[in-house]
This record gives C-alpha cells, sequence and structure tokens, in this order.
C-alpha cells in the first residue's frame, strides 16, 4: 500500500475546487526558508489566533511566524504538519433567494485536523495534536481567502519546552 503525503487530507477531495490550495499552504508555513508564500492564502486584513493574542493583517501573520520559527535563531527550527481530515460545514454562505434556488456561496467554512512535530533550537522534538478553523470569503477580486483562521493545539508541553530552553 501506497504511503500518503502527509500534506494531503485523508479526503482530499472534499475541499471545495475554488479554494485555494490547502496543502500548499501547509508545505510553506512548514518550511524554515519560507518565501512566506503561505500569506497569499490570507485576506489582507484576515487574523490568525494561535495563542493568546491574534494577529490581524499579513505583517501581523508574517511576524508571529517569523518570530517562533528561524531555522538559525529559532526557538522552533523546524517543523511539519501530518494532515489527517478536511470537514468542509454545510450551510456557510450559502442562501436560497427568492425565486427558490441557492445562491452561489460568499464564504466556506472548513475544520482541519492532524498532527505536527517541532523541532527546537537546542535538538528536542515536540509532537501534538491540532485542530485548525478556517474561514474563507471571496473577495471582490473573486479570490478565495482566510478571514479568520483559528489553531487549536494543547501548547503546553512545546511552551514549557521553549521556557526550559531559553531558561538553560
Amino acid at each position: 500500500m501506497a504511503k500518503r503525503d502527509n500534506y494531503t487530507f485523508a479526503n482530499q477531495s472534499s475541499i471545495p475546487a475554488s479554494l485555494p490550495s490547502i496543502s500548499d499552504f501547509f508545505r510553506s508555513w512548514d518550511d524554515p526558508h519560507s518565501a512566506n508564500s503561505y500569506l497569499e492564502m490570507f485576506a489582507p486584513h484576515g487574523q490568525l489566533v494561535f495563542g493568546p493574542t491574534p494577529a490581524k493583517g499579513r505583517d501581523a501573520i508574517r511576524a508571529l511566524r517569523d518570530g517562533m520559527i528561524h531555522p538559525d535563531k529559532g526557538p522552533v527550527v523546524d517543523l511539519e504538519h501530518t494532515l489527517g481530515k478536511v470537514f468542509v460545514l454545510a450551510g456557510a454562505g450559502g442562501d436560497v433567494n427568492g425565486e427558490g434556488f441557492l445562491e452561489e456561496k460568499s464564504s466556506h467554512e472548513l475544520l482541519v485536523n492532524g498532527t505536527i512535530w517541532y523541532l527546537l533550537k537546542n535538538g528536542k522534538r515536540i509532537d501534538a495534536d491540532f485542530a485548525s478553523y478556517m474561514h474563507f470569503v471571496k473577495q471582490e477580486s473573486g479570490e478565495w481567502q482566510v478571514e479568520l483562521y483559528i489553531v487549536y493545539l494543547d501548547s503546553l508541553e512545546l511552551v514549557t519546552a521553549i521556557k526550559e530552553m531559553m531558561n538553560a
């Protein structure tokens, strides 16, 4: 049996074809030498919630990621997601018009899950499960972009390991 690419969901075909590549987003996010192409998935005013303070806008999202993931400075020097399943929430953004026809969706809501490992600057590896909520909205340009991305992760082990590394 062939091994599945870790950036392909077990039910990849469930993702609406009009949406940008979520797999490419995770590949770019996980690349410590990223050219920041992951930012293209976010609307200019998009919001990423990862931890106590949301990052609003692409510059803030880039700063949040760059403050955590860097191949030399760390604290995370490498990481990799393995995508599990994607769940497309029914009914998001679609409405029945006055003539009884379903109008084109103006948004899509997705839940994704999987696992992730982080490699810290000191060589310690942390493994965790994650789930994420993604709210895509069709922009005036016709492009689908994320306006809200929320990461759900038990980060206690990661935060503790980073604190211990910084205090060593």
